[in-house]
């Protein structure tokens, strides 16, 4: 029998915030996220561009977060990949605390292999 779901998915839009450019602050928020969530880190590596804007990646055992920020615009888009068991709605309140966005735009999937298809379980999304 195959599970409804596996893993739950956010595709997060970070707007308005002026603290998109400090990879200190990115390590530190998924070193958090990662406590949170009490999974263990397998790797994380922030790499910084020039003049701005970074991109991130964090992966954990059936689970990975990945950054990518444009400071210029104040803008970021985050992917949290979470095992269903997680409930990945409990990383909003850490992007509010680490990135004190004016908005935080999230969209939730889950990811299984139990509905006719055998890929996305939202049926209305096809």
């Amino acid at each position: 029998m195959h599970a409804e779901a596996v893993a739950r998915h956010l595709l997060v839009e970070i707007v308005g915030s002026q603290l998109l450019n400090d990879a200190k602050r990115v390590e530190a928020f998924f070193r958090d996220l990662a406590a949170t969530y009490r999974k263990e880190i397998l790797a994380l590596h922030v790499y910084q561009f020039e003049p701005y804007g970074l991109s991130g990646l964090l992966v954990m055992p059936e689970s990975h977060v990945a950054i990518h920020t444009w400071p210029e615009y104040g803008y970021a888009a985050l992917d949290i990949f979470l095992g269903a068991s997680c409930d990945p709605k409990a990383s909003v309140p850490l992007i509010e605390r680490y990135f004190v966005p004016q908005d935080v735009r999230v969209v939730e999937l889950e990811r299984g292999v139990g509905k006719r298809n055998g890929t996305l379980v939202r049926p209305e999304l096809h």
